[in-house]
């Protein structure tokens, strides 16, 4: 099974931790087939920095290593309850040209390999990795996932299988808004850490 997620995993928040939640769940639904019995492979794409310099309050972004050892040290403790500093997991970066080409690698000794790779592109390896069976995303990047399988079918690929997690709403209603608008989000957390800075600037 060779499962993908992708996002910027900026200040990582609940919302991406239910997202990286249900993304790990998919290795349930590969132990409940036992006649499945090749490799699980996560993929994890996470949004290049060039691609993030027009984002709202920018200079509050954390750098994609920063950004991959938050997302790597949560997945990790969902995944994996073996001994802190098992010698029998494997990293290894990867530094190739072209896209896709920077990755981390980690290696579990029970047959899980997650890649982290840095994206440069809306679509990331879901187009450059055949093997990619599913992509889970949530409901706002709906129609991300019918971009990718579109392009997949132009490489004469087989479309993923996607899996749509709901947004987490921050509002104390509970309800989903549907504009997205009062989702707990990585630009909130940028703009009170912006607000933070300038209230001490003044003071």
């Amino acid at each position: 099974m060779s499962v993908a997620v992708g996002g910027t995993f900026d200040h990582l928040h609940i919302g991406h931790k239910l997202l990286l939640t249900m993304f790990a769940f998919m290795l349930g639904r590969r132990q409940a087939s036992p006649s499945d019995t090749t490799p699980s492979v996560l993929t994890v794409g996470i949004t290049g920095d060039a691609l993030l310099v027009n984002k709202k309050f920018a200079e509050h972004l954390e750098s994609w290593k920063e950004r991959q050892e938050s997302t790597h040290n949560f997945l990790s403790s969902i995944v994996y309850f073996g001994p802190p500093g098992d010698e029998r997991i494997h990293v290894e970066e990867i530094k190739e040209p072209g896209p896709n080409g920077h990755a981390v690698h980690v290696s579990y000794p029970f047959g899980l390999t997650i890649k982290y790779v840095e994206i440069w592109d809306p679509f990331g390896p879901t187009i450059t990795d055949k093997e990619i069976s599913a992509l889970v995303l949530s409901l706002e990047t709906r129609g991300g996932g019918a971009a990718v399988n579109n392009k997949r079918s132009e490489q004469g690929w087989n479309p993923l299988d996607i899996f749509e997690v709901a947004v987490l709403d921050a509002s104390e209603e509970g309800n989903v808004d549907e504009t997205f608008q009062s989702k707990l989000s990585s630009t909130e957390i940028r703009r009170k850490r912006s607000e933070r800075v300038q209230s001490r600037a003044k003071a």
